[in-house]
């Protein structure tokens, strides 16, 4: 026992001393602030310079005064001359917040903001760096979203987009630009890795000059200005969610507003309009016009506004695709 204690010590020293070999570097990291090419939002009633940098940098409190010094060169008419007031309204172009450490220039170009969280949800960085997400966190270009069980998450984009990603699901935000000309010419692709979510969409989705792509792997998904909801799920089971590359994966579709265009590998389009209803594997396209969607799809909100927009749709035809029609994957 005596022998045992010693050497324990012994080991211990010498790993205090290895320790203290090993060099120590301070977090020698400068900021940079420059403009936003991406990051534009519409000035609210009542909303104040501090409010708007308390809210959007939370997490660079020692910048504040520098990024409101900045945003003000940015965005000169945004402000009433006499009372040095936001003017509510106007467009207004933020701030990218470059770090510089080591020689090395690490951009996270912001895209939205967490508005709501429920359960336990987390984001991983392009990095790889994940971290939990709770209201007001800040969400970034190329970040995965993801909600446990029982969790949910409501996003709100630069463009005015909102995003309800459903439980146990992952979403990726490949790509999300809002050009300094506002709309025209803005980017948004998104893809959708397990689950499910309804879009809202803003000021790109709105847009024909702005390109906006949701990618299932299973169709891609256009919009002209709408609402909708997808999920991938486990065949018709919709209470299960699913990836998008496991083997018996469907995609189910309800369109609550607007309308939104369908396409497969091929580049074959079709299109889903308002209280219209579709699942689909990668190989086979059905539009359901009478069944219901299957349980898990919507929840309780949005199976109330796709039952309102029945009777005004009753009378409504196809979808322009070559859908198989009735019961080939529900069995209905």
């Amino acid at each position: 026992m005596t022998r045992r204690r010693i050497m324990t010590g012994f080991l211990a020293s010498l790993l205090m001393a290895l320790i203290s070999l090993v060099p120590v570097y301070a977090d020698e990291a400068s900021y940079e602030l420059a403009e936003s090419s991406r990051a534009i939002m519409r000035v609210g009633p009542n909303q104040s310079l501090e409010m708007l940098v308390g809210q959007i940098y939370p997490e660079h409190q020692a910048l504040w005064p520098q990024i409101k010094q900045k945003i003000k060169e940015l965005n000169p008419y945004a402000f009433n001359q006499y009372t040095g007031r936001l003017i509510e309204g106007q467009r207004l172009k933020l701030v990218t917040v470059k770090r510089i450490m080591q020689g090395e220039v690490i951009t996270f170009e912001q895209v939205g903001t967490i508005d709501t969280v429920k359960g336990f949800a987390t984001s991983t960085d392009k990095n790889g760096k994940e971290n939990r997400l709770i209201e007001k966190s800040i969400v970034y270009e190329g970040d995965r979203l993801s909600t446990a069980k029982g969790a949910e998450l409501v996003v709100k984009m630069i463009d005015g987009a909102e995003m309800r990603v459903k439980p146990d699901s992952s979403v990726r935000i490949t790509e999300y630009q809002m050009k300094s000309g506002f709309e025209s010419g803005s980017t948004s692709i998104i893809d959708l890795i397990k689950g499910g979510l309804r879009k809202i969409t803003g000021s790109i989705g709105a847009n024909p000059l702005s390109v906006y792509r949701f990618h299932t792997g299973v169709l891609t998904i256009g919009v002209r200005g709408t609402d909708y909801v997808v999920k991938l799920c486990q065949a018709n089971d919709c209470e299960q969610s699913a990836r998008r590359n496991d083997a018996d994966v469907r995609l189910h579709t309800v369109v609550l507003d607007g309308l939104i265009t369908l396409e497969d590998e091929e580049g074959v389009r079709g299109e889903l309009t308002l209280g219209q209803y579709a699942v689909a594997t990668a190989d086979t396209k059905v539009k359901v016009d009478d069944a219901k969607p299957v349980p898990g799809l919507l929840n309780a909100e949005e199976q109330v506004l796709f039952e309102q927009m029945q009777p005004a749709t009753e009378e409504k035809e196809g979808i322009y695709w070559p859908w198989l029609l009735g019961g080939a994957l529900l069995g209905i």
